[in-house]
């Protein structure tokens, strides 16, 4: 037997070996019972009914290394109907 044929056939008895590992952790994985579902907790906020949100808009006129450029602007506050 020369040396490329051994080469050749420590290289199957390599992958023979490797396959043979992973496919029974494969086995083992499958029949693994999952994992239990965690619970996440849900929350919702709700502001009571007597508050409401009242908002101002405007526009503005931003100094930038580009230029000058207007972007619009917001404030928001909660305030008793």
């Amino acid at each position: 037997m020369d040396s490329r044929t051994r080469a050749g056939l420590m290289v199957v008895i390599g992958l023979a070996t490797i396959a043979l590992e992973t496919g029974g952790a494969l086995v083992q994985a499958q029949t693994a019972p999952p994992p239990p579902r965690r619970h996440i907790p849900r929350i919702t906020v709700v502001p009571l009914s007597r508050y409401h949100r009242e908002c101002d808009f405007w526009l503005a006129l931003e100094h930038r290394p580009s230029g000058d450029v207007v972007t619009p602007q917001q404030h928001c506050w909660w305030a008793l109907k």
